[in-house]
């Protein structure tokens, strides 16, 4: 729902816009537009914080058909799954592989069952404030890797996918990321600060750096 988004929804939602420059996403980043805010908005409030005239009619008109959308979508349709689709294949980097919001991802969550099945594990991340998502991200990647790395098997954590209640188990819901190499930067510090030093060398060779979809 538009009330629901962060100040970075709104920014990347501008920038997918067409005939709106770049610049006025940044604007209303640095002015703390959340999604509450955007609501709020009108044309003359955009101009007064730098928006020229023009740009500030579009972002106006296309924020109103987003919520026209929302209010004529048929309740029933809301959070439905789409179609079956295959998770990201290991060690294939170079592969064009895209996941589409709503798909659900034909694995279901497993532990440990032989040293050959890897393990899944499905997390929703949609709960997280902009202020406590690294942390989180780093302690649930730490405990689901020292887990597969006690139980000698592979495995791969799932962030932006949904599970049950809530969600249709596997769904995929997408995170808003802005800083791609703060997370893997992050990953690498919180191997180091969470393993004793003689287990350093192996944790950072088994936990591999995260995979944007």
């Amino acid at each position: 729902d538009i009330q629901d988004w962060s100040k970075h929804q709104v920014r990347q939602w501008v920038l997918q816009l067409d005939r709106v420059d770049d610049k006025v996403a940044e604007i209303l980043f640095n002015e703390d537009i959340n999604g509450e805010s955007l609501l709020l908005l009108d044309t003359t409030d955009l101009t007064k914080i730098g928006v020229t005239f023009g740009p500030a009619k579009l972002l106006i008109r296309a924020r109103d058909e987003v919520v026209k959308f929302k209010k004529e979508e048929p309740v029933g349709s809301r959070n439905q799954p789409g179609k079956p689709c295959k998770p990201y294949p290991f060690c294939r980097y170079h592969d064009t592989f895209r996941y589409m919001e709503s798909s659900i991802l034909d694995v279901t969550e497993s532990g440990a069952s032989d040293l050959i099945e890897p393990c899944h594990e499905y997390k929703a991340f949609t709960s997280t404030t902009e202020e406590t998502k690294m942390n989180k991200f780093t302690s649930e990647v730490i405990r689901f890797a020292a887990a597969c790395m006690n139980s000698r098997t592979n495995g791969t954590i799932h962030f932006g996918i949904g599970d049950k209640p809530e969600f249709t188990h596997g769904q995929v819901l997408g995170v808003v990321v802005e800083d791609r190499e703060a997370f893997a930067n992050e990953l690498k510090s919180a191997i180091d600060g969470y393993f004793e030093y003689k287990h350093k060398q192996a944790a950072q060779t088994c936990i591999k750096p995260p995979r944007f979809v």
